[in-house]
């Protein structure tokens, strides 16, 4: 394995690092435009908008972050001269990029699984405490951690297909770019 290689593999998890966050904010995203149309007052209305929206541009700003890490890592290597000024021409390590790729989106929907299951049991607890059987208003509470759990156990379900669509990206770009 080459720096070149190495540094883009990291590039990679780090962009899979970022698609964690997009998909954890989503449900965050959808029950705040959901709030906003419920609100009828004006003022509240501005404030929500304005939520919305800066949600919708940093989520925007992750997609293209997240794009560049896993699509264009060798173009981010290439660009900051990441693979520069070794000794060694080669590492002795001998994993593939996709087993890589694949224990890190286990590792991904692992950790939104486990930082979401707390949140969930801490919402259904303060959902079956403070309201009584006929006032169920808090299920949102219960809904967006019950999402990200979902999330995750997709992603480590699905590890093996999301692997082959970004290797498949990645033999595309570097063809069409003239690189295998």
């Amino acid at each position: 394995m080459t720096p070149r290689s190495l540094f883009m593999i990291i590039l990679k998890c780090l962009g899979i690092l970022f698609v964690k966050d997009i998909l954890v904010t989503l449900p965050i995203l959808l029950s705040t435009f959901a709030s906003f149309l419920a609100i009828s007052q004006r003022d509240q209305a501005t404030e929500s908008i304005l939520t919305i929206f800066i949600l919708i541009f940093s989520i925007g700003i992750y997609f293209l972050v997240a794009y560049y890490l896993i699509f264009k890592s060798a173009w981010i290597v290439e660009k900051l001269k990441l693979d520069k000024d070794f000794e060694e021409e080669t590492f002795s390590i001998r994993i593939h990029r996709s087993s890589i790729l694949s224990i890190v989106l286990v590792i991904t929907g692992l950790l939104i699984v486990i930082d979401a299951i707390p949140v969930l049991f801490r919402q259904l607890i303060s959902y079956f405490q403070v309201t009584d059987l006929f006032d169920r208003t808090g299920v949102r509470n219960i809904i967006i951690p019950s999402v990200q759990i979902i999330i995750g156990l997709l992603l480590i379900g699905n590890q093996r297909q999301i692997v082959n669509f970004i290797e498949r990206k990645r033999r595309k770009i570097a063809t069409h770019e003239g690189q295998i």
